[in-house]
């Protein structure tokens, strides 16, 4: 089974040309002159869908992208609005550490800011829609209470008590205005298990958002966990995810195959490598991206990245691949019984009964491992 690549077709050629915009060696070309009304509506719409908002205005103020004076304007301003959105995020993101930290809670920024005030030539460039935060698992409990006495809401209930801190990827909460995803590893399944929890609290890095200074992962870290959402997460991939990954990866590249090999995730960085390069126009050389492209998936790492790249994947179809991951009888044990035999809180409004879990679960398992599209 060879791995499922994400077609050139699923995106507007143009699309990728200003997705790759800014990228040394990107040669994806431009449009020779404006888009017509309907080719630009879904530019503008696919553009903020894909988070690259930011490279579509510096491609249309660079004079790489072709524009009336109309469409011009109309770049400008949604550029404009999701920058405000992301300045109220920031504010929000102040205050949420500002109370963790006061509570004893240390936590570590994630994406969004993080990628741009570190990663990219200019802030405004990274635009993001929610705000991301990892936590220590043995505080990741205290964490959501010191969050849910603030006015947060969770989502979705823990299928039993200590689930999150010893097998999830982590939670979301939501207040009046932010969207507030809390993490422990990278992502459920067995992608997550081969996560070094521990090297991810290492020195990390700060930047300075209103005044506070805040802490991202290190640089490597920064780097995998980008691979991590670019090559598991959206499908078809989403642009913004894999320019940040060609965006973190223009240093130290034997250090981050290093890292990479250390962790047992090649083929997660390999995949997103070889695919924001190929995507986004770049030619696959130096010493990344060349590893990349020649890297070979054994059959269970292909099985792997297939949980996560169709547009049905499904949670249930990841959490069984979990199970024989997990190291020992107990936690074994304890996982499955979270899973089969949840508390009440978790299946209000969803499921009647055990058994009427237990079929669905078994229908999504099926329709996230079925046949590739």
């Amino acid at each position: 089974m060879a791995r499922r690549l994400c077609g050139e077709d699923s995106y507007p050629a143009a699309l990728l040309a200003v997705a790759g915009h800014g990228l040394t060696g990107a040669t994806r070309p431009f449009p020779t002159a404006p888009l017509d009304a309907d080719a630009w509506a879904a530019l503008l719409a696919t553009a903020r869908t894909h988070r690259v908002l930011g490279q579509l205005r510096a491609s249309v103020d660079a004079g790489r992208l072709p524009t009336t004076p109309m469409q011009t304007q109309q770049a400008r301003a949604a550029h404009r609005m999701v920058l405000l959105r992301v300045l109220s995020l920031e504010q929000q993101l102040v205050a949420v550490h500002t109370r963790l930290t006061d509570a004893g809670v240390e936590s570590r920024v994630l994406k969004g800011s993080a990628y741009a005030h570190l990663d990219y030539p200019e802030p405004a460039l990274r635009s993001f829609i929610d705000l991301d935060l990892l936590f220590r698992p043995a505080q990741f409990d205290r964490a959501v209470a010191v969050l849910t006495e603030a006015g947060f809401t969770r989502l979705l209930a823990e299928p039993r008590p200590g689930f999150d801190r010893r097998f999830d990827k982590g939670t979301t909460l939501r207040a009046p205005g932010v969207e507030l995803d809390l993490h422990r590893t990278f992502v459920l399944g067995p992608w997550g298990l081969r996560v070094d929890i521990d090297a991810l609290w290492d020195a990390g890095e700060e930047f300075t958002v209103g005044g506070r200074r805040l802490t991202a992962l290190s640089a490597p870290n920064r780097f995998l966990h980008a691979c991590y959402h670019a090559a598991l997460g959206d499908w078809p991939l989403r642009l913004g995810s894999l320019r940040d990954v060609a965006q973190l990866s223009s240093t130290g590249e034997e250090a981050l195959i290093d890292r990479a090999t250390a962790w047992g995730v090649q083929a997660v960085v390999a995949a997103a490598v070889s695919d924001s390069a190929r995507l986004l126009g770049v030619a696959p050389t130096g010493t990344l991206r060349s590893w990349a492209a020649a890297y070979v998936p054994s059959r269970r790492e292909e099985h792997w990245l297939a949980l996560h790249t169709k547009e049905n994947k499904t949670f249930a179809a990841q959490a069984i691949a979990t199970l024989p991951e997990l190291s020992g009888f107990r936690d074994k044990a304890a996982y499955l019984r979270a899973l089969v035999l949840p508390d009440d809180r978790y299946t209000e409004g969803r499921h009647s009964s055990a058994l009427s879990r237990f079929r669905f679960g078994v229908r999504e398992a099926l329709r996230g491992r079925g046949s590739r599209d």
